[in-house]
């Protein structure tokens, strides 16, 4: 495990706060948003009772 594999692992004690972000901004109209992770492609979306999934 690298240094970088670490940091996901453990808790964050800088006093940097959080990220807050509506998730509208991120799915827009689509209603999803893919993300790169690790060479990896993800899908979040928003189901039709409006909660959020996040598939490989």
């Amino acid at each position: 495990m690298t240094n970088q594999d670490a940091k996901f692992l453990t808790k964050d004690n800088s006093q940097e706060a959080a990220k807050l972000i509506d998730s509208k901004e991120l799915v827009g109209k689509l209603g999803y948003l893919n993300i790169l992770h690790e060479g990896e492609v993800y899908r979040l979306r928003v189901t039709k009772f409006r909660k959020l999934i996040l598939t490989k």
